[in-house]
């Protein structure tokens, strides 16, 4: 598996293909907007196994206070393999200077232990620091 920076030497059939592979959806079924938003992205990580793009994540940054890990996905066939925690040490190794590092989840369980391990904590658990989450997402009905 190598690990590269940036998407310059991929082409955007594969980044769909990746993005289908896990069922993103919301993203593919407007590819120009996926295309805009890995443009606007300040930082992107992909895993390639030879010639197959198998993992992406992206991240989006002030540089300074706040680093968003806005997407970070490994084709099911190569789930398990280390692939998804490599990419997340890659970004957050770019962003280590910054102060708060953050990512909006489903709530599915191994998700939780995936980020916990990493040392994300859960805002709705915090006990000795009160924090809040909130968010805003047009067309999701948020009950």
């Amino acid at each position: 598996m190598e690990y590269i920076k940036g998407i310059e030497n991929v082409s955007f059939d594969a980044i769909l293909a990746l993005y289908n592979s896990v069922g993103w959806s919301a993203y593919t079924n407007k590819p120009d907007s996926l295309r805009e938003a890995l443009n606007n992205s300040t930082y992107i990580v992909i895993c390639m196994d030879e010639e197959e793009l198998v993992g992406l994540a992206r991240s989006i940054s002030d540089d300074v206070s706040i680093h968003y890990l806005q997407d970070i996905l490994v084709n099911p066939l190569y789930h398990r393999k280390g692939i998804g925690r490599k990419l997340l040490e890659k970004c957050l190794l770019r962003f280590e200077h910054v102060r708060t590092h953050m990512i909006l989840t489903d709530n599915e369980k191994k998700q939780k232990i995936f980020y916990e391990s990493l040392g994300f904590k859960n805002c709705s658990e915090l006990k000795e620091t009160a924090l809040n989450t909130f968010v805003r997402m047009r067309g999701v009905d948020l009950k």
